[in-house]
């Protein structure tokens, strides 16, 4: 097992200087493995292979034998909160294998770092440096073994009865060429770069000869003899062990052990209070007293309700964040220092993905992103557009991560690592709900959108637990999802693909987690009455970063007595 070095603090007792260590140790191992976290110190490209998750699943059993024997008590609410933070993670980190034997890593949304990465890596290398040079080619070489390996998952997974659903492979093998076109694209150096002919020729053959072959060879693992004996049924449920797998994964993303049948009467008490939410807004503002889906159609003949082109659905983003922004200042003790930007997801990853996706700051002083997608312009409807970025940029998910890598009293792992989606997800949704009370729904389009939005999160608890738990067959999830969304069918078909194939239990945490902060917020209220200050709470929530929720939950409970005292 490899050690990692780090200079205690003396001023600090025996057991929090372990505490240190460990979280230093845990982040310093991560760093080493992933290249989203540190591409500029990046020696050896993982090849994310089997043998790399049991190392990591041994490694993680290790550290938390050590953990367990450090006293807490005593300590402040950060270092304590850092040891449950701990001990979550590493039991997370104890899972890798399973996770490896039941996700598909070719699939839309987990190949997309691969579309992401290479530039990270390569991009920040001086090339004209002799060593750097070497490196270059050195990772390369190492990143070829990486899509290798991708195509020895899946035949391992194969053989033991797990393939990428039929319905599902179109959409892989699109992903797969387009990210193959732009990692070969990225590899080479172009003209703008200083190199000499040799590494440039070297590059080039390295490409030619290794990061191109392994693509095809990985596509041609998708092919015809795989698509033949492929399952036609979406949904872990059919899969060998499918069902204790689709509970680890729910386990994975929530942070907390939940019932998949349980969520499922949640998700659909939600989609029916929603749904008559949505017709009284339909009566009291637009003077339709008719079927739901008549006027939907009436909303996909009006040009208020969507966007001419990605320009424009642009403009409406930055239309909504500068009203955000007053609000902000009230409900907040204050914001990130990075700026949020708002920019169009690659063209290649647009077909894959239906809404794109929030990129933190990748170091001080760079602003976070979001990436929308285009997909469907100009037909798609885009009335939820500002609940969208509310949850993306501010006071979402750029607020907490920007908080939170800002935040130099929490040890790296915290700060620097993106982990329980329960809580991101969460916050990003109770935050474009703080819109609704400061009246930023007031437009009858925004705030019939805002309905719209919710029941979309909310109906993805029924449908994702739903084909991946009760075996819902994919038209009984269209179905649904049709009847209790706006979205067009082409995006209905690749949102079911993601609840089933790319990042099952993911969705989940959107409204789970929406409900458990509203839950939070509540109970704070009720303890503290009128001493009660939304903007100390938010504070509560953003000065300790990412949680698992139940950890959270104790962590505010914690806050609140301390305040009624």
């Amino acid at each position: 097992m490899e050690t990692h070095k780090v200079a205690a603090d003396t001023t600090r007792s025996p057991d929090e200087q372990l505490l240190d260590a460990l979280a230093a140790e845990t982040w310093s191992a991560l760093t080493e493995r992933d290249p989203y976290y540190a591409p500029e110190q990046l020696q050896s490209y993982p090849r994310g292979d089997l043998a790399e998750a049991e190392a990591v699943a041994k490694q993680a059993r290790a550290r938390n034998e050590r953990l367990q024997k450090i006293d807490i008590s005593g300590m402040s609410r950060t270092d304590r909160l850092t040891a449950k933070f701990l001990g979550y993670w590493l039991d997370d980190e104890m899972k890798s294998p399973e996770r490896w034997w039941t996700g598909f890593g070719v699939a839309p949304y987990t190949l997309s770092m691969l579309a992401v990465l290479p530039g990270m890596v390569f991009s920040e290398i001086d090339v004209t440096k002799e060593a750097e040079a070497t490196r270059y080619l050195k990772l390369a070489g190492e990143l070829a073994s990486h899509v290798e390996a991708h195509r020895e998952r899946l035949v391992a997974q194969a053989e033991r009865g797990w393939r990428i659903p039929r319905p599902a492979l179109a959409n892989v093998r699109k992903t797969v060429e387009g990210i193959g076109s732009g990692v070969a694209s990225v590899l080479r150096i172009d003209e703008a770069r200083q190199a000499d002919d040799a590494f440039r020729k070297a590059v080039d053959d390295l490409v030619q000869e290794r990061i191109v072959p392994a693509f095809d060879r990985l596509l041609e693992a998708l092919g015809p003899d795989y698509e033949a004996k492929a399952p036609e049924k979406l949904g872990l449920v059919h899969f060998p062990g499918g069902a204790d797998a689709y509970r680890m994964w729910i386990e994975h993303h929530l942070g907390y052990a939940a019932d998949p049948g349980e969520l499922h009467k949640i998700g659909l008490a939600e989609v029916e209070r929603l749904a008559a939410a949505m017709a009284k807004v339909r009566a009291e503002y637009f003077g339709h007293n008719g079927d739901e889906a008549s006027f939907h159609e009436r909303l996909r003949a009006d040009p208020k309700a969507k966007a001419s082109s990605a320009e424009a659905l642009e403009a409406t983003y930055k239309r909504h964040l500068d009203r955000m922004a007053p609000v902000f200042e009230r409900l907040f003790q204050r914001g990130p220092d990075a700026p949020a930007k708002v920019e169009r997801l690659a063209p290649a990853l647009e077909a894959g993905m239906t809404f794109g996706y929030y990129e933190p700051p990748k170091k001080p002083g760079d602003a976070g992103h979001y990436y929308y997608s285009a997909n469907g312009i100009p037909n798609r409807l885009q009335i939820n557009a500002a609940a969208l970025i509310f949850h993306e940029l501010f006071p979402g998910h750029h607020v907490h991560v920007a908080r939170q890598s800002e935040n130099m009293a929490l040890p790296d792992i915290r700060r620097k690592a993106f982990a329980f989606t329960g809580f991101a997800e969460g916050w990003a949704e109770y935050s474009a709900g703080l819109a609704e009370a400061e009246g930023l729904y007031d437009d009858p389009y925004d705030r019939y959108g805002w309905l719209v939005h919710q029941r979309f999160v909310a109906q993805r608890i029924v449908v994702d637990t739903g084909l991946n738990a009760l075996g819902w067959s994919r038209e009984q999830a269209i179905a649904y999802m049709s009847a209790n969304t706006l979205e067009a069918p082409e995006q209905v078909a690749s949102e079911i693909l993601r609840y089933s194939t790319d990042m099952p239990g993911q969705a989940l945490s959107y409204r789970v987690g929406f409900l458990k902060f509203r839950e939070l917020r509540q109970r704070a209220e009720q303890q503290l009455g009128d001493s009660f200050v939304v903007a100390d709470f938010h504070e509560a929530i953003l000065s300790e970063g990412a949680l698992p929720l139940s950890v959270l939950d104790s962590s505010l409970q914690e806050w609140a007595d301390e305040m009624a005292s």
